[in-house]
């Protein structure tokens, strides 16, 4: 597994993850979805609706999430995210250090 890199402007370890959501395409479902990345105090710094068909959307999340010693965060973020009806994750990467660099805030 990648190591978490540290992060200036935040000031704490984190690990950047893309993930692929197949989320049901209706009003407030991309919200609850984000509102669950957030509980975890999780940064969400990338967000695109890939695809849309049959009632389903296919979201790529690029989020910084905090890196805890003795704790599995990612499983920890895929539990909170199951929390939302009809929600599956097919895709979780770790891309290699420096290639989603945020863009000026």
């Amino acid at each position: 597994m990648d190591e978490p890199t540290a992060d200036p402007g935040r000031g704490a370890d984190r690990r950047h993850l893309v993930v692929t959501l197949q989320v049901p395409d209706r009003p407030g479902a991309l919200g609850s979805v984000a509102s669950r990345i957030g509980a975890l105090g999780a940064d969400i710094t990338d967000v695109r609706v890939s695809t849309r068909g049959g009632g389903i959307a296919e979201d790529v999340f690029h989020i910084d999430l905090p890196a805890v010693d003795g704790i599995d965060t990612v499983g920890l973020l895929l539990a909170e995210i199951g929390h939302v009806d009809g929600v599956v994750a097919p895709s979780v990467s770790h891309p290699p250090p420096g290639c989603c660099a945020p863009g000026p805030r």
